[in-house]
């Protein structure tokens, strides 16, 4: 371990290396060793990965790669806690410079059509020790590339990955993830409120996916269908009314703009 800091009120683990932040996150709440609200970030991660699985790779030094444990108050949707993390992501992106920023439901963020980062929220055991033993926790894991030069990632992923277009250096990453702590801790706490509701129409206003024909899994169904509108909750509504619940759908391809031209 590099060290040990405190940023924006929260207890930050430095680590020069390990398979994911995520993964090590979890392994130290099963040994007592973290706390709601503490971070791990790494300068490198040998497995870091997304959604269903897939690779994220951590370009040293000018990406950011953490994972932030957190105890939220009751949601009224699991999807809820996703959506706020990723308005959360982009303001603090712009609050650092970032611009264009536009989230790809239901986690990944993007800049000029290419993804910059990804957000990934995981189900962990319950704090091991002290007052708040066998509260239910979960892991936030977040992935953002600042800068990307010519072969920092593999060929496979090159063509659509993207940073944010900052500076990636240590005081940057450091304001960023300051940044994204103080909107994740303010969001926490304005549920049910008027900022609440704004981040809401916020996550709608930034959805990529609005006038884009997908394919989809909903269950055991199969479907293909044009996106209307992405609601503050993050489910996903299809041209003709029809909402599928964020929980229960996976997204399975984005349409070429030649097939939504063709389409229409």
């Amino acid at each position: 371990m590099q060290g040990e800091t405190r940023l924006a009120g929260h207890r930050v683990l430095e680590l020069e290396e390990v398979d994911s932040t995520s993964a090590h996150a979890r392994r130290l709440l099963e040994a007592g060793a973290l706390a709601a609200g503490d971070v791990v970030v790494a300068e490198r991660q040998s497995a870091g990965r997304g959604r269903r699985g897939r690779m994220w790779v951590t370009v040293p030094g000018r990406s950011l790669a953490a994972s932030l444990v957190l105890a939220p108050p009751p949601l009224p949707r699991p999807t809820r806690l996703t959506v706020l993390a990723a308005v959360a992501a982009c303001r603090a992106l712009e609050s650092c410079g970032a611009r264009g920023l536009a989230i790809k439901w239901p986690n990944d963020l993007l800049r000029d059509d290419r993804k910059c980062g990804g957000l990934l929220v995981e189900s962990a055991a319950g704090l091991a020790g002290g007052r708040d033993a066998g509260r239910p926790v979960c892991v936030l894991g977040i992935g953002i590339n600042l800068e990307l030069r010519p072969g920092d990632l593999p060929a496979e992923l090159a063509e659509r990955a993207g940073d944010a277009g900052l500076p990636g250096d240590p005081q940057t990453r450091q304001r960023l993830l300051a940044a994204l702590l103080a909107e994740l801790d303010a969001a926490l706490a304005q549920l049910g409120g008027p900022a609440d509701r704004e981040r809401g129409a916020e996550y709608r206003r930034r959805a990529w996916l609005v006038g884009r024909r997908v394919e989809l899994a909903a269950g055991l169904e199969r479907l293909a269908g044009r996106i209307e509108d992405v609601s503050e909750d993050g489910d996903l509504i299809l041209e003709g009314g029809r909402r599928l619940a964020g929980e229960r759908v996976e997204l399975l391809a984005v349409l070429p703009a030649s097939e939504r031209a063709a389409s229409r």
